[in-house]
């Protein structure tokens, strides 16, 4: 019988940030993932805490903090842990040659393809805005056939906003390649601009336009992979500064936060195992021995001293909602939250509270294991993490990826 010393379950950004924590600490690690994780379909970026849960902006992590609830994982954690998280993210890209900007003591605003801007933590190179307001000429890139992204409604968005309020031109590039009777999204357009005949192209087309030191806003196309390499070509080419926009998912940002998350945990030892389903788990007085592995053929079950939850919430399957009930797959632990789902959401889609569902998860103690209503721990070596954990909304919050991150990193260090 092999045994793990953790088996972390999911592969989101808080499980992927959990097995390099653990791995890094000499531990044998299992990662098993039933999908590729939320992570690989937004924006790559962290956002840490853009809001609080009245609305109120946060322009530092710090001071935001002080004014959560004390169930927010957040609260639980505290400032010194998330910022050691942050911190181990940050040293990973550096090593691995895709450098992340930003941190808690201000946050970033990333215009988006809505015209709008964004608070997030952290962000690779591609994304850093600062450029835009002193910039001279700005243009906007649109792609011929490119869904969801419309180049003049980020123009007249952005014109509206203090500090962005300039003229924007709008250039159109053709993709010339087949569709084969499909949209193109954002990644098939990455993958065009991976090839040197793709970025000549796209070169030949914008060099009549953009001028030496102007900024250019372009989709995040830049690449599919964890390299600055196409920026850095571009802009030497152009003699300008390229800059990408937060869009619509597919998130080729997220997609190579993911490949480069990926990727570390293989170096460094970890046993990755995709497209698993994990159905059960083995609890003896209040021990998990190991997790159930069910396959259209048999069952299966691998042992480990400590467990990691990171199969995210309703979204991802990680907890389950049907008529007159919600629950936790694996473990059948107690959610905390509303149960009654008549009153889960609200009929104002961005309502100034959130939507309530949001808030459900499994119920921890402040060390972030699962534990009943009296504080209880009722699996000793398990670990909860990301968007299993109860107690925020990331969308209303902006703290999506940073509670995933903090979180995944606790529980990495205390396995």
């Amino acid at each position: 019988m092999k045994e793990y010393d953790v088996i972390v379950m999911g592969a989101g950004m808080s499980g992927l940030v959990a097995a390099a924590a653990a791995v890094k600490r000499g531990k044998k690690v299992m990662l098993m993932a039933k999908g590729t994780g939320a992570v690989a379909f937004g924006s790559g970026t962290v956002d840490l805490l853009g809001y609080l849960p009245d609305k109120t902006m946060v322009t530092d992590f710090n001071s935001g903090l002080a004014q959560l609830p004390k169930t927010h994982p957040y609260a639980r954690l505290g400032a010194e842990k998330v910022a050691a998280a942050a911190q181990f993210l940050s040293d990973i890209c550096k090593e691995e040659g895709f450098e992340y900007a930003g941190g808690l003591d201000k946050n970033s605003f990333l215009p988006t393809a809505a015209g709008t801007l964004k608070p997030t933590g952290l962000i690779p190179k591609t994304m850093d805005a600062s450029v835009i307001e002193q910039a001279e000429q700005v243009v906007v890139v649109g792609f011929e056939k490119l869904k969801d992204y419309y180049p003049q409604v980020i123009a007249k968005g952005l014109a509206r906003i203090p500090g962005y309020d300039k003229k924007y031109e709008v250039v159109m590039v053709d993709i010339k390649q087949d569709e084969q009777g499909r949209d193109f999204n954002a990644l098939d357009v990455a993958r065009w601009m991976d090839s040197p005949a793709g970025r000549s192209q796209f070169v030949s087309q914008l060099r009549g336009v953009v001028k030496p030191g102007a900024v250019v806003l372009v989709p995040p196309v830049l690449g599919s992979k964890p390299t600055y390499a196409v920026r850095d070509e571009l802009e030497g080419l152009l003699k300008c500064k390229l800059v990408e926009l937060l869009g619509m998912p597919p998130g080729v940002t997220g997609y190579r936060l993911r490949s480069l998350l990926m990727s570390y945990v293989k170096k460094m030892g970890v046993a990755v195992a995709e497209q698993v389903n994990i159905t059960g788990s083995v609890v003896e007085n209040g021990v998990c021995k190991g997790v159930i592995v069910s396959s259209a053929a048999r069952e299966h079950t691998f042992y480990a001293k400590s467990f990691i939850l990171a199969t995210g919430g309703f979204f991802g399957g990680g907890l389950i909602s049907e008529p007159g009930t919600a629950y936790e797959p694996i473990f059948k632990l107690p959610l905390a939250g509303d149960m009654d789902q008549g009153n889960w959401g609200d009929p104002k889609l961005f309502a100034a509270h959130g939507q309530p569902f949001a808030q459900i998860g499994i119920k921890v103690n402040d060390n972030l294991q699962p534990a009943d209503d009296n504080g209880n721990v009722l699996v000793s070596n398990l670990f909860v993490a990301g968007r299993n954990l109860p107690g925020y909304d990331y969308c209303l919050e902006k703290s999506g990826n940073g509670v995933a991150m903090a979180s995944g990193y606790h529980a990495g260090m205390s396995v």
